[in-house]
């Protein structure tokens, strides 16, 4: 580190805690001229630590909430609701209605308040939605809820993505962000656990089926992680509390040499140009959802089971390897991707991976596989599960240069991408097509080598650096209010 950070850091102890908490400034940042590998590790650890590990976690608890829709169907709630494939359908659907609503709401929201705050608050809120669906006695209320799952839900996972790339490099976000993405296939993994062993053991007890226990106890995982979320997660590299003067100069300095800002300014038309009038938001929308689609495999993967007469407890505990085996293939994507520098050639080759197993799954006996090519197909489509968090890394690269642009853009492909692709599924992937699903896995099929041909194109323009978003122009929000932004 230069004199003015060996300064900084021999008056630590001496400074008083104002000064020493304060936002950094403009003019600090800008006499960090060199990264010192030991802080830089130091620094690194502890975001490991607090934000990444409190990300895996709440993602887990996220995936744990929002998919044990399928859970609930196989222990007994079709029948005490009397679900039809169409409301059952409708009812994932909802959920997606809810999601969209909020999401670009809330990426705006967090570049203007306090990721601290606002993203434990929400992972609580829809822990708690979770759980009040033990109540529920009909298929309206169960939309209902969904609906305001969807919403509770919305800001934390564009949230996330934006935060982990307001933090870390481009040689370190890929893996990092493919661990929170993680916290997916673990819940699906740990999810089937949960509902088989709740199954198993609470039926009954306190005169509840066990669907209704299951919502119950997801749900209060939910509200626990969101507390400790209060204590472990940061704010923006600039205005971190638990972070020393020089780790806020440094983690400022590291993204910013790559091109990368990290303090909001005014939003402007000019926000807006940047995502709607730029072709990338919307290639990658539409490449978000050809991805997406190649997860049902997977979401559907105990209902495939059960349809082929195994029962509901081993329908749902088969859910864990293949999800671990999955996590594993996502971290390793991850690593890949940062250590080669290269998000779209990851993106693609998983994307024909994919594409070519639904092909098999669709062609061998019209969709009627035999058990053995069931597990071997879902076990290779696990790759998928995680894909389109390495896809909203890219965008996190290529809206770079204007922070509040990238909150915009991250949530905008994300919440459009997640929409489309269960308006599809309403036909595609009816659950009364179980086990075959013939359809749904021709869908899947053609949307994953359709995403090979989009990742690519998407590719050559950035390449050639056509349209390439800019910074805006504006005050920044710590010259818009004195006293900075909230400090944690």
């Amino acid at each position: 580190m230069d004199t003015t950070a060996e300064s900084a850091h021999s008056k630590e102890g001496s400074s008083s805690d104002d000064k020493l908490h304060s936002p950094i400034t403009d003019h600090q940042m800008d006499k960090v001229p060199y990264v010192d590998p030991a802080i830089e590790k130091r620094l690194v650890r502890k975001l490991d630590m607090r934000m990444l590990l409190w990300s895996f976690l709440a993602y887990f608890a996220n995936l744990l909430d929002r998919n044990n829709l399928q859970n609930a169907f196989t222990m007994g709630m079709e029948k005490d609701l009397d679900l039809n494939s169409a409301v059952y359908n409708w009812a994932v659907t909802m959920f997606f209605i809810g999601y969209i609503v909020l999401q670009i709401p809330g990426n705006i929201i967090i570049t203007k308040f306090s990721p601290r705050w606002l993203l434990p608050s929400v992972v609580i809120l829809w822990g708690c939605v979770v759980s009040f669906m033990a109540l529920v006695n009909d298929y309206k209320a169960l939309w209902g809820l969904r609906l305001c799952l969807g919403l509770s839900e919305a800001a934390f996972y564009p949230g996330m993505i934006f935060l982990l790339g307001s933090w870390y490099t481009s040689e370190e976000l890929g893996k990092r962000t493919m661990f929170f993405a993680t916290g997916n296939q673990v819940s699906g993994a740990f999810g089937g656990l949960i509902a088989g062993g709740i199954a198993d053991t609470m039926h009954g007890a306190a005169g509840l089926p066990a669907w209704k226990w299951l919502f119950i106890v997801e749900g209060l995982i939910g509200v626990v992680v969101g507390v400790a979320g209060y204590f472990l997660l940061p704010n923006f590299p600039h205005d971190t509390k638990w972070l020393t003067p020089e780790e806020r100069i440094l983690a400022v300095t590291r993204v910013q040499e790559q091109g990368k800002q990290v303090v909001s300014k005014a939003y402007s038309w000019r926000t807006i140009a940047n995502v709607m009038a730029t072709p990338y938001a919307w290639l990658m929308i539409i490449n978000f959802a050809c991805i997406y689609i190649g997860n049902n495999m997977s979401l559907n993967f105990a209902i495939i089971l059960r349809g082929m007469g195994y029962d509901v407890a081993f329908s749902n505990y088969m859910n864990t390897p293949a999800y671990l085996f999955g996590a594993v293939l996502a971290f390793t994507i991850g690593y890949s991707s940062d250590k080669t520098g290269d998000r779209a050639f990851h993106i693609a080759g998983a994307q024909l991976w994919v594409g070519i197993w639904f092909l098999i799954l669709a062609v061998v006996n019209h969709g009627d596989n035999p058990v053995g090519l069931v597990f071997a197909g879902t076990y290779a489509i696990t790759a998928n599960i995680s894909i389109t968090a390495l896809s909203l890394t890219w965008a996190n690269e290529i809206y770079k240069a204007d922070h509040n642009t990238r909150a915009v853009a991250i949530a905008f492909i994300n919440a459009i991408g997640n929409l489309a692709p269960n308006f599809v599924n309403v036909r595609a992937w009816v659950v009364s097509d179980a086990p075959t699903f013939w359809l749904g896995k021709i869908v899947s099929m053609g949307m994953s080598f359709a995403s090979v041909g989009l990742t690519i194109f998407i590719w050559r323009l950035v390449k050639i650096e056509f349209m390439i978003p800019k910074a805006t122009k504006g005050k920044k929000k710590d010259e818009e209010t004195k006293d900075g932004s909230d400090t944690q």
